[in-house]
C-alpha cells in the first residue's frame, strides 16, 4: 500500500486550517458562570470512533462521573483528520467546561504536522489519567516468534512485511521509527483511523504486524489470538510479565502514550476547579481502580501543570521523527 503522506498531510492541514480560520470570525458567548457547574449535562467530546481504547476510557469516565458527583454525562464520538475534527468541535463551543475533550498524546504529532490548526496554548490541558506503551504484535500463528525474528525478516526484505497501526504520522509510527533505527531495516506503515480497526487489519490479516497499545487488542491478548513481541516500557510490565521489553532485548526504545482530558483556553479557573475535584473522585474510586487493572493501564494523573510541560516537552521531540518521515518541513 502507497501513502503518499505529503498529499495527506496537506488535505487535511488545509481543510482543519479553513475550518479554524471560519471558528475565529464566529462571535462565541462568553464563559457561564461557575455557580452551580455543571447545571446541564456535560459532553466528552471523545477524538475517536467507538469500539478503540480511547472510547473505552472515555465511556468509563462519563459513567464514573455521573456515580461518583451525579452530573449528567454524554458522549460524543468525532474521529477523524488525526484528532482535529474533535479539537474542532471543541473550539466550536464556548470555554465554560461543558465540553470536554478527550484524547491522547498524538496531540503534539497533529499539532507539530499542521494536521491540528491550534496550539498548546489554545488548550487548558487538565488531567492525563491513562498511560500506555506501544507493543509489536502478531497474530499466534505468525511464523515471527520474537522480535528478532521480525527485526531480521526486515532487514533482509526491505519493506517486506505490512505494519500498521493508530494514524499517520503519530505516537505507534514513532515507536516503530525508533526500532528501524535500532534495528537497521526499513517499513512501511499503514495507518487506520481508529485503533480498533488494527485490532481487526491484524485478524483479518490485512497486516502482519502491528505497531499498538497492549488495551487494542486486550481480548485477543488475553485469549492469546494476538502475540506480544516486545514492549516499548523500561523494565516488564506486571500487567504482561511474560512479554520483554525492546530494551532488555537489545533495542534502546522505550516511550508511552497517554489519554487524557482537556478544556478550551479561556475556561475559567473555578469551573476547572469543580471538574478537577469531579476527577479526582473518580480517580479514588475502587470502580476506576478495578477498570485501569483490567485494562492494562498505567495512571499518570497528572495535573494541568505537570501536564502541560509534558506535552510541550512531547512537542519538541517528535519534530525529528517527523521531518525524517516527510510530515513536517
Amino acid at each position: 500500500m502507497t501513502i503518499n503522506r505529503r498529499t495527506f498531510g496537506t488535505r487535511m492541514a488545509g481543510a482543519a486550517l479553513g475550518l479554524a480560520l471560519a471558528l475565529s470570525s464566529v462571535a462565541l458567548p462568553g464563559p457561564a458562570a461557575a455557580a452551580g457547574f455543571p447545571e446541564k449535562s456535560v459532553t466528552l467530546v471523545v477524538w475517536a470512533g467507538a469500539g478503540g481504547a480511547l472510547d473505552t476510557y472515555g465511556r468509563k469516565l462519563a459513567e464514573l462521573l455521573e456515580k461518583e458527583s451525579g452530573w449528567t454525562v454524554k458522549v460524543d464520538n468525532r474521529p477523524g483528520g488525526s484528532g482535529a475534527v474533535g479539537v474542532s468541535q471543541i473550539m466550536t463551543q464556548p470555554a465554560d467546561g461543558y465540553n470536554i475533550l478527550v484524547f491522547t498524546g498524538t496531540l503534539t504529532f497533529g499539532i507539530a504536522q499542521g494536521l491540528i490548526p491550534f496550539e498548546l496554548k489554545d488548550f487548558r490541558m487538565l488531567r492525563a489519567m491513562q498511560s500506555e506503551p506501544s507493543s509489536l504484535a502478531v497474530l499466534s500463528d505468525s511464523p515471527y516468534r520474537s522480535v528478532g525474528d521480525f527485526v531480521k525478516h526486515m532487514k533482509d526484505n526491505p519493506n517486506g512485511l505490512k505494519v500498521g497501526g493508530h494514524a499517520p504520522g503519530g505516537f505507534h509510527q514513532y515507536m516503530l521509527y525508533q526500532l528501524m533505527k535500532a534495528g537497521g531495516f526499513e517499513s512501511g506503515w499503514i495507518p487506520h483511523d481508529a485503533s480498533g480497526k488494527v485490532t481487526l487489519a491484524l485478524l483479518g490479516k490485512h497486516i502482519d504486524a502491528a505497531m499498538m497499545t497492549p488495551s487494542t487488542g486486550l481480548a485477543q491478548v488475553k485469549s492469546g489470538d494476538i502475540k506480544l513481541l516486545g514492549i516499548s516500557t523500561e523494565k516488564r510490565s506486571d500487567f504482561l510479565p511474560d512479554v520483554p521489553t525492546f530494551k532488555e532485548l537489545g533495542y534502546d526504545i522505550e516511550g508511552a502514550v497517554w489519554r487524557g482530558i482537556a478544556v478550551k483556553a479561556g475556561t475559567p479557573d473555578d469551573v476547572v476547579d469543580t471538574i478537577q475535584a469531579a476527577v479526582d473522585k473518580v480517580t479514588a474510586s475502587e470502580d476506576w481502580k478495578k477498570f485501569q487493572t483490567e485494562q492494562f493501564q498505567d495512571s499518570p494523573d497528572w495535573k494541568e501543570e505537570e501536564f502541560t510541560k509534558r506535552a510541550e516537552s512531547d512537542l519538541a521531540n517528535q519534530l525529528e521523527f517527523l521531518k525524517a518521515n516527510g510530515y513536517a518541513q
